[in-house]
């Protein structure tokens, strides 16, 4: 058998972007719970497997065009630390110990949305991203799911408001998230021939629709402080400064930077998003006390 070097393992199971996929699951899990319960271990756990195990399975089935990127060539399938049969392996294991645990813990909805997600992402986006550049917005799908996931092994409903809500804003905001990678990463992803958005829009089009995304993103993160009722001011007030730094730097780096200062507006992008579900936390879970 391959003996797997530990950065070789954390390389092909993406451990930043599963960490990223269970941090949105915990948060829904903690809000349900209004805390942190050891109860919640074991399904946030195993939420963290499929991840990593999906992300796997990508890895393996987009191994060729990574080869073909100096931003991906140096993963341990293109690299040949992994063989692809380990990678299948790996992944295997990873999402279906993941799903048994949910069995284990009786989170049968828990269970079916992880089968759905591993189902959408390495399924269908896996394969419609080859196709066109507007595959990240079903593909965002895989980012909001993972509340649900959180929310329903805590005990909640699929159909509560907060899920929805919380789900909505990560949706909106991995649209701009991804094309701004990709305007990033473009010759990259040209080189690999997936389709890249600078070949079907010219760049005030890209702007106008990277702005918006991000304008509408903005919009959803209000929708959970009006419909979800956040009750501490200065939680709110900070989520609406944090909007207005995010619309007036995006539109600065926007419409007025060239594409190589892309990569500080995707570490806003990010860090609003991270800070804004931190905020929704506090305020969920401070308002018990």
């Amino acid at each position: 058998m391959q003996i797997i070097s530990h950065t070789s393992f954390l390389q092909l199971i993406r451990y930043k972007v599963s960490l990223a996929v269970t941090f949105s699951a915990f948060a829904a899990s903690i809000v349900f719970l209004r805390g942190f319960s050891f109860s919640q271990f074991l399904p946030v756990f195993a939420i963290f497997l499929i991840a990593s195990g999906a992300s796997a399975l990508n890895q393996y089935q987009e191994r060729e065009y990574d080869s073909k990127m100096s931003r991906t060539k140096g993963r341990p399938l293109p690299g040949k630390e992994i063989t692809p049969i380990m990678a299948i392996f790996i992944s295997f294991i990873l999402v279906s110990s993941g799903l048994l645990l949910l069995i284990i813990g009786g989170h049968w909805i828990t269970f079916f949305l992880g089968i759905f997600n591993v189902s959408w992402y390495n399924g269908l986006y896996t394969w419609l991203k080859r196709k066109t550049v507007f595959a990240v917005v079903p593909g965002a799908l895989t980012g909001a799911i993972p509340v649900f996931m959180g929310w329903t092994s805590a005990g909640g409903n699929l159909a509560d408001p907060f899920p929805l809500l919380l789900g909505f804003f990560i949706f909106m905001w991995q649209v701009p998230h991804f094309w701004v990678l990709g305007i990033i990463y473009d010759q990259d992803y040209r080189n690999a021939g997936f389709p890249v958005i600078t070949d079907l829009l010219n760049r005030d089009q890209i702007n106008r629709i990277i702005y918006s995304w991000l304008v509408a993103a903005s919009g959803s993160s209000f929708l959970i402080i009006i419909f979800d009722h956040l009750s501490i001011e200065v939680i709110k007030n900070t989520i609406v400064l944090l909007n207005v730094v995010l619309l007036g730097a995006s539109f600065y780096y926007i419409f007025f930077k060239k594409p190589e200062h892309f990569r500080s507006l995707f570490m806003l992008v990010n860090i609003f998003m991270l800070l804004v579900v931190i905020l929704i936390i506090a305020d969920k879970v401070l308002d018990i006390y």
